[in-house]
């Protein structure tokens, strides 16, 4: 600052300021951002993209109304289920029981009640588009196998599969309506489907600590985190809210809803 702006009080003998610049009396310049312009838009963008995907991916549970992001379509979920059919079927070709077993025969009885059941629960509980339509009217498909392995499940596509090992403790046709109406609402929920798209939030976001910390030592935190406090909690919400789904499955096709407390326990 020049010597001519700076004067002093010849009483005093205070300091006196410099006047101020140019764009208003007493204004005090504002300091630069530390954030630079070319940083500015792309976060932005990124933001807005996230809010925007949180809305439009968001989806809701038929009959528990629970909230939660899906990312996958109806049509992949299918192609997928599909897929993994033809290749467990074809891995357990030997052990596959014939469709005149009294095994396959029962599990086809009680089974198409369940699915009945199921026409009317979508009907109630879930609006359906013309987008999911399909994925909810495929016609269930029953597969046996021998083993001594004590399972069942589902695939996408309506695809069941029984291991016989279940019937040393399944007692009545109650019981075993109790397990396959569980296994048909974890379809109707579309639980497979969540699953895939919590799996693609996770890699995302691995995929960035990658990039923040190339040591990987935030990716090694990362993943027994992700397993104790989002898998291990999720997968235990699948399997309450099918219990549920499952219940109104047996008691809509007149099985009796409390057979399912001697299965699960």
């Amino acid at each position: 600052m020049a010597r001519k702006n700076q004067s002093f009080n010849k009483k005093t003998n205070f300091y006196s300021p410099p006047p101020p610049r140019a764009g208003g009396a007493g204004q005090i310049p504002k300091p630069p951002s530390n954030l630079p312009p070319y940083l500015i838009v792309p976060a932005l963008t990124l933001t807005g993209g996230i809010i925007y995907g949180y809305y439009h991916f968001q989806d809701e549970v038929p009959y528990t109304k629970r909230k939660r992001l899906l990312l996958t379509s109806p049509q992949h979920e299918l192609t997928m289920g599909h897929n993994q059919y033809k290749q467990l079927t074809q891995f357990h070709k030997k052990d596959i029981l014939p469709s005149h077993h009294r095994a396959s025969v029962t599990v086809h009885r009680v089974g198409s009640r369940l699915a009945s059941s199921t026409k009317t629960f979508m009907k109630q509980y879930h609006s359906s588009s013309s987008a999911d339509a399909d994925f909810y009217n495929k016609p269930f498909t029953y597969t046996i196998i021998q083993s001594d392995q004590v399972n069942a499940f589902v695939l996408p596509g309506n695809h069941i599969f029984v291991y016989t090992g279940l019937f040393q403790y399944i007692q009545n046709e109650d019981e075993l309506a109790a397990v396959l109406g569980h296994e048909m609402a974890h379809v109707l929920a579309r639980h497979g489907g969540e699953r895939l798209s919590g799996n693609v939030h996770m890699t995302l976001f691995g995929r960035l600590l990658w990039w923040i910390d190339p040591s990987l030592l935030l990716y090694s935190i990362f993943v027994p985190a992700v397993k104790v406090l989002r898998e291990l909690p999720h997968s235990r919400e699948h399997e309450v809210e099918a219990d549920h789904i499952g219940l109104v499955l047996a008691s809509e096709a007149c099985f009796d809803p409390r057979a399912a407390k001697r299965v699960f326990g």
